[in-house]
């Protein structure tokens, strides 16, 4: 790939039209500060709307941009203001950038007692650090092994005592809980980010290896959630029940490393049994049935066994259906991965058709090459090309990551894109990643497919800018996919966008009278009126007069509005003398609205 000048016509396809005007006057107003470039990462610091500053980093690469992110909650597409105003100020201002070497280089550069002094200010001053570290000593003991069962049955650290991660979780349940009337509104019982939290703790001990630790801590806090949910927060709790998924899930993966006995197997799934009966009444349907399965089978299973050895024939090796359902297979496979028992995940992986987890493995053992002949050859799911391209670029293996990612668009299928075959994802971060490395082919290609799939105005939009001189043929080929579609949420808004008054009005046709919310509608009225007075009429009296009929105080404003497009449509028809009839009638009618008259008085 040559290399890439960054410019700032690549910054503004990276962003939508709003968001790189506003980088622009962030860029302009001095908001950027802090802009440091390690190696090939440059990081700032954005002043915004909150009292603290928007952390950004982005991630170069041959002189273009392979990845952004900002601490900021934006989320509709394309790169945030604050991100281009970094990247303005990267192209603009390369004087203003500190040029520092990796911390990575810096790091290599102390001795034992300077790293030692360094790692115990950071503990002082961040005294949760300290359970990572400790995970992470146990999973540098856990690695000492020549091979995979060493690995596996490496001398474990203290035990953790679930005393007062039981406390932990009553406090976080009980402490928060509320009862709220009806009227109030719903709101999640005791802290949702917290009991995350708490639940996540489990995981550096599963990373480890340390499957009895994991269950000493994913233990006290379901026996809790079980009893408390059900007594207390059932009935007033939308969301807090979805942490069951999770700890079904952490449930499995730590039976599977801990290496239980049958009989203690056999008691876990007794335990499992009884928490998942009490969940059953309220509706939690398979919280820990992936939990149960991995007590009940383990790994003894010979089918299993012969598949992880890599002796199976083709699936002779499958007695039953449980151990492969989806979500143990997954548990198995974090497991190997975990436990470094690498050529039996790749084993496993194929046998069960995990067809992202086999290519992602490959990668990570240093096999690029041999997962993308693979995904070339396997893949059938967008989803799948997408994310080994992900997983790629995460390694900076950036050529690759785009030469699967555009493979991934002809495994596009319209028809069942409901079913996860959708092809919009994957186009559109193939079209983001190749703007940022000035493959604008690609990303117009790329752009194309997402439009053909999702007929939305943003990306109709997107296919637009990256048209450059082709736009009038390409303009024509996408109206005529739009007209042909069965079904296209963003119709009426690309006519609009494109003028086509009469294509936007047959497209709505005759709305029903309570579309009253629809903006989109309103932008046809408002462009309409003077073509097709009586159709605007026609549609504006309806929504207004539902309101009015029906008595919706709160949504009057909303009925003046579309009568003050009804107003404008009269006009237009040159029926100025049917409107004041039609609006005394009103008045009248309503008069005793106290709310709604001085509004129609108002259109006079």
């Amino acid at each position: 790939m040559a290399e890439t000048k960054l410019t700032e016509r690549i910054i503004q396809t990276l962003a939508s039209a709003n968001s790189f005007q506003r980088g622009k006057e962030y860029f302009h107003g001095g908001a950027v500060s802090n802009l440091i470039q390690r190696g090939e990462t440059l990081s700032a610091q954005v002043e915004g709307s909150e009292f603290a500053p928007y952390d950004v980093t982005v991630q170069l690469h041959q002189g273009g941009v392979a990845g952004a992110e900002c601490s900021c909650p934006y989320e509709w597409g394309g790169y945030c203001k604050h991100i281009v105003a970094v990247l303005l100020s990267y192209v603009r201002n390369p004087e203003a950038v500190a040029k520092r070497k990796p911390v990575t280089e810096q790091l290599q550069e102390l001795d034992e007692s300077q790293l030692l002094g360094l790692l115990t200010k950071l503990l002082e001053s961040n005294p949760p650090l300290a359970d990572r570290i400790e995970a992470e000593l146990a999973l540098s003991q856990v690695s000492t092994g020549d091979d995979a069962q060493e690995k596996s049955t490496a001398p474990r650290r203290t035990l953790v005592d679930p005393v007062p991660i039981r406390k932990q979780a009553q406090r976080i349940l009980r402490g928060g809980g509320r009862r709220r009337s009806y009227w109030d509104g719903y709101e999640s019982s005791g802290d949702l980010d917290e009991l995350r939290n708490l639940v996540d703790s489990a995981v550096p001990f599963l990373e480890a290896g340390d499957g009895l630790n994991a269950l000493r801590v994913l233990q006290p806090i379901a026996d809790t959630f079980v009893q408390d949910w059900t007594q207390i927060y059932y009935g007033h709790d939308e969301d807090m029940y979805l942490i069951f998924d999770d700890l079904g899930n952490l449930f499995a993966e730590a039976l599977l490393s801990a290496g239980l006995s049958a009989e203690e197997r056999q008691n876990w799934a007794a335990t499992l049994q009884d928490w998942q009966s009490e969940l059953d009444e309220f509706g939690v349907d398979d919280a820990f049935w992936v939990a149960i399965g991995a007590a009940e089978q383990g790994w003894d299973d010979p089918g299993l066994q012969r598949v992880l050895q890599g002796t199976a024939q083709g699936k002779s090796w499958k007695q039953d259906d449980r151990w492969d359902d989806d979500r143990l297979t997954k548990a198995r496979l974090r497991v190997l991965e975990h436990q470094g028992r690498n050529e039996e995940y790749l084993h496993l992986a194929l046998a069960a058709g995990n067809r992202t987890g086999y290519a992602t493995m490959l990668v990570s053992l240093g096999r690029a090459d041999e997962a993308v002949s693979y995904g070339l050859r396997e893949f059938e799911l967008p989803r799948e090309a997408l994310h080994l391209a992900q997983t790629l670029q995460d390694g900076e293996a950036h050529e690759q990551a785009l030469k699967v990612a555009e493979s991934g668009l002809a495994l596009a299928n319209r028809d069942n894109a409901h079913f996860g075959a959708s092809v919009v994802p994957l186009a559109h971060w193939l079209r983001d990643f190749a703007a940022g490395l000035g493959e604008t082919d690609l990303a117009f290609r790329s752009a194309r497919a997402a439009y053909d799939e999702s007929l939305s105005l943003g990306d109709y939009r997107s296919v637009e800018q990256w048209a450059g001189q082709k736009w009038p043929e390409i303009r024509l080929d996408l109206l005529e996919r739009l007209a042909s579609a069965d079904d296209a949420h963003d119709r009426t808004r690309i006519y609009l966008h494109e003028g086509m008054v009469d294509e936007a009005v047959r497209s709505v046709g005759e709305p029903g009278p309570n579309w009253f919310f629809d903006d989109t509608l309103m932008q046809v009225a408002d462009v309409a009126y003077a073509s097709h007075s009586h159709w605007v009429i026609q549609v504006c009296r309806n929504q207004s007069e539902w309101i009015m009929n029906e008595g919706k105080a709160k949504y009057y404003d909303l009925a003046a509005r579309w009568l003050e497009k009804a107003k404008q449509a009269f006009a237009a028809a040159d029926m100025e003398q049917e409107w004041s009839g039609y609006l005394e009638g009103l008045i009248q009618t309503h008069k005793r609205k106290y709310k709604l008259r001085p509004l129609l008085e108002k259109l006079r």
